[in-house]
């Protein structure tokens, strides 16, 4: 369990483990005093600067867990060197005076104006090396850009959290760059040369201790002013970390978009593959990746990094759909309701240019291109609201996700719920855009399409306490479905009522088992609309709804709570599986994916078989879920065959990148809900159905610890300590229910304890 770092697989901007960071050029190492104090322009702009508090004992910088830099002024000297006015103090405002060189490092940089106008621009560093091919198909030396390391200029520390620094690398003149830099910058037609009238921005980035900060600071030499300038606020780093949650790159030390964006300009490229790492390019590449056409075409996207390190992106799945901009750009007028909102946020939709349509859109050659496009200046007389092609933000429009929202599945009643009775189920389809005017499913045209493109289910499913299905008459442990399109009776104003074929068992019947507590009902599947000339299944969000079976003061209950559909859709926008049939409710995936459940019946008939050696593997939510998510760190990849045997889905890092660390439980788990002991109506989890898959009382089972923490931590090692400290992979819910089998993990995984599972994931105590 005690195992090294994670072999956590992390999607896109993971990948910036690229640019290597240097020192600049010449200049003077003579610092002015201290200018006047000014606003502070780490975002918000115009935020009053305060000083650490001087009464209060100085923090060292190794041992400070909270950094709060303050950026206060930056002026350009008379030689033409930019020098940085900063504090530093931990999170209560107390100083932090031990900043050394090495911790710190500097770049500058301005925005350059665009044709498209004064809301569009980008960066170009004037801190930049040359990288020289040596690896990859690169054949060109190409401009990188770079930061000051902290003793590359001089720092110089004030003693109280406060502290000035003077850049190396002058940048009023052009002759005050290094040849070789301006000769290869004016080759690949960029420019370094100042205007003071233009926006400059300096970051700093703080390394070398326990947390790394990033902050910036925005302003125009002409007028010194940071407020009311071009800014270029494009993505905001909350908007990265929805997915990321604490994006950190280039070993760990760059954490925030508005600084990414100084090195990552259109004047820096990796000379091993010739591919541009300007931000706008490779990140939209990236998040692409596999889908790329030049990659569907068979090619590859790569970016060669730190010491010449291949990055291969060309397998990346990103978990949200494609098409969705809003999920990172979001302004006023284009925005998730989520998303964190950016002055500039809108320029995706209204400044279309050739270098972010055409990282995705890699196979479009803009020479020929409606006659050929040599700039981004006609750009919108064709993608903009009203022009030929509409706005971008037509062109991206998910039409199935925004037609989900004339629907809404209710379950209105349940009755005939005892144990021998056959459930009657009363439900009603709406549309919430129309007042919640209720379809008639049996006649309207969404649910009358043929082929199955049309499809309403409701399914049962018991116990509520943990599912498991026993006495469904059928072999495996899925709930019991009712094709609503089909067996519905209308009794009036389009409430429409379905009765389950099946009783919930009492035990008088094969397996002999009584059922008890609560049940389950969902409406899934899709309604069918033609969208784009062609007939498509609307994901539509499950309804689900518990039932009494037996419970003594006869209110249902529900499954305990685990994890949170909200924190899945932080990755994932819209959660809709099986065919579009399964959208949105992580309780209705669990009647089905519980701890009885397996792909034996269909692994039989497999048209590609699994590898694993297995004749079958749970199909349990809690292992599952972890497995596919753990693809990069487990031994062997979680391998499990689909709906009837026509896909054997293989679950390696190569299909699943997880773009998190993958230790923090709290991504999707609610509460202490990931810590031991398990509840007590956990059940152990099948592995072998036995000789009677109808019966789950000759099942051999993992005891329920074991089964999920071995979900992710597979090695033979793991496993071993797993079974030494009490876990079985081969036992019975008999034997665990009548204490032959019992496991030990709580002993020193539990609350308190010095391996506490959220010490060991490293959360915080709760």
């Amino acid at each position: 369990m005690n195992q090294p770092v994670l072999r956590v697989i992390l999607i896109s901007c993971m990948l910036t483990l690229l640019v290597s960071c240097g020192g600049g050029g010449g200049g003077r190492n003579d610092i002015p005093p201290p200018g006047p104090s000014s606003p502070g322009t780490t975002p918000p702009p115009d935020t009053p600067v305060v000083p650490p508090d001087s009464n209060s004992p100085a923090v060292p910088y190794e041992e400070a867990l909270d950094l709060e830099v303050t950026i206060s002024l930056v002026e350009i000297n008379a030689t033409g060197n930019p020098v940085v006015h900063f504090f530093v103090a931990d999170g209560n405002n107390a100083p932090i005076n031990d900043v050394a060189a090495e911790n710190v490092r500097f770049i500058i940089a301005k925005l350059q104006s665009s044709d498209l106008g004064n809301l569009h621009g980008t960066w170009q560093s004037y801190t930049n090396t040359i990288e020289q091919p040596g690896v990859g198909p690169g054949s060109e030396p190409r401009l990188h850009a770079s930061a000051e390391r902290g003793s590359a200029g001089t720092l110089v520390n004030n003693t109280d959290g406060s502290y000035r620094y003077l850049f190396a690398q002058a940048i009023t003149s052009l002759s005050e760059f290094d040849e070789d830099i301006v000769a290869q910058a004016q080759v690949e037609g960029l420019s370094l040369s100042f205007d003071e009238n233009l926006t400059h921005r300096v970051s700093i980035q703080f390394g070398g201790g326990p947390v790394a900060a990033n902050p910036s600071y925005d302003f125009q030499p002409s007028t010194g002013a940071t407020s009311e300038i071009p800014r270029a606020l494009i993505v905001a780093t909350g908007s990265c970390n929805k997915c990321h949650e604490n994006l950190a790159v280039h070993g760990g030390g760059r954490t925030e978009m508005d600084y990414c964006v100084t090195c990552h300009n259109p004047g820096s490229t990796d000379a091993n593959s010739s591919n541009s790492v300007a931000f706008d390019e490779m990140i939209h590449r990236l998040h692409y990746g596999a889908n790329l056409p030049s990659v569907v075409a068979g090619g590859s996207y790569q970016i060669y990094g730190f010491r010449d390190s291949l990055h291969d992106y060309s397998s990346i799945h990103y978990p949200r759909d494609h098409w969705e901009c809003v999920d990172c750009h979001a302004g006023s007028a284009t925005s998730d309701p989520v998303a964190e909102l950016t002055t500039n946020g809108d320029n995706w939709n209204e400044y279309p240019t050739q270098r972010a349509c055409g990282a995705c859109h890699d196979d479009l050659d803009f020479d020929d291109h409606y006659g050929g496009q040599s700039d981004d200046t006609d750009c919108r007389s064709c993608h903009s609201q009203g022009g030929l092609s509409g706005s971008v933000a037509q062109s991206h429009l998910h039409r199935p996700s925004q037609a989900a929202e004339a629907y809404r599945y209710d379950i209105l009643n349940i009755s005939n719920t005892g144990a021998g009775e056959k459930p009657v189920i009363d439900l009603q389809i709406v549309d919430p855009t129309n007042a919640n005017q209720a379809y008639d499913i049996l006649n309207d045209a969404p649910f009358t399409q043929g082929g199955g493109a049309s499809r309403i289910a409701a399914t049962v499913a018991w116990s509520s306490s943990e599912y498991t299905n026993t006495g469904n008459e059928a072999i495996g442990a899925s709930s019991v479905s009712i094709d609503v399109l089909s067996a519905a009776e209308n009794t009036g104003d389009n409430v429409f009522r379905v009765q389950s074929p099946i009783a919930i068992p009492d035990g008088s019947a094969s397996p002999f088992i009584a059922v008890s507590g609560s049940g389950a009902v969902t409406i899934e599947g899709h309604p069918a609309e033609e969208l784009d000339g062609a007939l498509t299944q609307i994901p539509v969000t499950n309804a689900l709804a518990n039932f009494s079976i037996n419970e003594a003061d006869g209110m249902p209950g529900a499954r305990r709570s685990i994890v949170a559909i909200e924190q899945c859709l932080n990755c994932h926008d819209s959660l809709s599986l099986h065919g579009n049939n399964r959208t949105d409710n992580l309780e209705g995936c669990a009647t089905c994916h519980n701890p009885r459940n397996t792909d034996r019946s269909v692994r039989e008939a497999a048209f590609n078989p699994p590898t694993d050696g297995k004749q079958e593997e749970s199909l349990d939510f809690k292992t599952m879920i972890h497995g596919i998510h753990a693809a990069g760190y487990r031994e062997n990849p979680l391998q499990i065959v689909g709906f009837r045997g026509f896909s054997t889905y293989v679950y390696d890092e190569h299909a699943v990148q997880y773009p998190a660390p993958l230790q923090n439980c709290l991504s999707c788990h609610v509460g202490t809900s990931y810590g031991l002991p398990l509840a007590d109506s956990v059940l152990a989890v099948s592995n072998d159905t036995g000789a009677d898959m109808i019966n789950p009382g000759d099942d051999k089972v993992a005891s329920p610890a074991a089964a999920v923490c071995a979900s992710c931590h597979d090695s033979d090692e793991s496993i071993t300590h797993m079974e030494n400290t009490g876990g079985d992979f081969s036992t019975t819910q008999d034997s665990i229910d009548n204490g032959v089998t019992v496991e030990q993990c709580s002993n020193c995984h539990g609350p308190g304890k010095f391996a506490e599972v959220g010490t060991v994931h490293g959360l915080a105590s709760p």
